[in-house]
């Protein structure tokens, strides 16, 4: 009988992306949408000996649990998840719950409360994976046909890896030892910033053994990027997002951020200027200051207001804001976020070379 796509897919993922051996501890967190799938690769994992748990929620219920109860409760750490966490050797995370509706003080407290789990699993080391997954609740809070939002899905899963993987190297050998980043679009971006000493990473949907080497412990998928953490306080000048950003629903349209020796000092948007001001301000730390540079390299990801495809697009870029302190940035920024934004048509000039022009790859 032929495997369904569920079955294929944990295989991937357990097998070959997060090549999960006997023994180990794995825990799935899942969107009741996906729970098939979260199962699938629950038994995969104990086809080759590890140990799964599950956990999972609908929309309908995280409405209610950042809404209903007083912030305060909603701020408190659950104690026995991270008392799992610190025993988990594999963390997966499948698709994100529907929140356009939960006041964004709501959500900071939760993403505060969460916060000691993150850093948990990067003082573990623990491997991990994010999984894009589509479902009705956001396909509706993010104006994409649900059938889109599917197929794109699909789409940028189904690549070459290898050819992938072997590009992304390319990119991180040449930018070895690099200095100075200097991004600019047709909009008006304007942006330099230091990379002196930091490491080029090639997100190509496996964890390998020179990947956990060199701390890289964690994956997308879909996936598909070059990412490096710049200097913290290095950034200067001005950056337009001309892909609109959703946290948790909450949509940023034409975000236009000024940088000053890396932090945010001036936000516009055409769309979501207070939103913006609001997840600042509910966060925690190092919360607006640089913490990520990436271009994206899948050829087939398209745009469907979903992070993790939009930032793999061939030929973007993302800037990310907030946390960049996790085994593989090798940053020091600690805050309870980490904002990925993304623009499109970007040239790209490293060390006075052109890297991309108006998201064309020139090496």
């Amino acid at each position: 009988m032929k495997a369904s796509f569920n079955q294929r897919f944990a295989k991937q993922v357990i097998r070959e992306s997060m090549r999960i051996s006997e023994r180990e501890n794995v825990y799935i967190s899942s969107v009741r949408n996906a729970l098939d799938l979260a199962e699938a690769m629950a038994l995969e994992c104990a086809l080759v000996g590890a140990k799964p748990i599950i956990t999972t929620y609908s929309s309908k219920y995280m409405k209610r649990a950042l809404t209903e109860p007083e912030e305060k409760y909603i701020e408190y750490t659950p104690k026995h998840q991270l008392a799992a966490i610190g025993e988990t050797d594999a963390y997966i995370g499948i698709g994100r719950p529907a929140l356009s509706t939960v006041p964004l003080s709501r959500i900071g407290a939760w993403r505060r409360g969460r916060k000691p789990i993150s850093d948990k699993i990067d003082e573990r080391k623990t491997h991990w994976a994010a999984v894009a997954y589509p479902t009705r609740e956001r396909a509706k809070e993010t104006n994409v046909p649900f059938n889109k939002i599917k197929n794109s899905i699909l789409s940028a899963l189904d690549i070459d890896y290898k050819d992938l993987s072997k590009k992304g190297f390319a990119i991180a050998n040449y930018l070895a030892d690099s200095r100075e980043v200097h991004l600019t679009s047709p909009l008006g971006t304007d942006l330099t910033f230091q990379v002196t000493g930091r490491k080029w990473i090639v997100d190509d949907g496996v964890i390998s053994e020179e990947d956990v080497a060199m701390e890289d412990v964690g994956l997308n998928l879909p996936c598909g990027e070059i990412f490096v953490c710049p200097i913290e306080e290095s950034a200067q000048g001005t950056v337009f997002f001309d892909v609109p950003t959703y946290y948790f629903g909450h949509k940023v349209k034409d975000l236009h951020l000024v940088f000053q020796e890396g932090k945010v000092i001036e936000h516009d948007a055409k769309e979501g200027k207070r939103d913006f001001k609001e997840v600042l301000d509910s966060a925690t730390g190092d919360k607006d200051r640089i913490a990520e540079f990436a271009m994206g390299l899948n050829p087939k990801a398209t745009f469907i207001n979903n992070i993790l495809v939009d930032e793999k697009v061939l030929g973007s870029v993302h800037v990310a804001i907030g946390s960049n302190k996790g085994p593989a940035y090798g940053g020091k920024n600690d805050s309870s976020i980490h904002w990925d934004l993304v623009m499109t048509k970007p040239t790209v000039v490293v060390d006075g070379k052109t890297v991309m022009k108006e998201g064309k790859f020139k090496i």
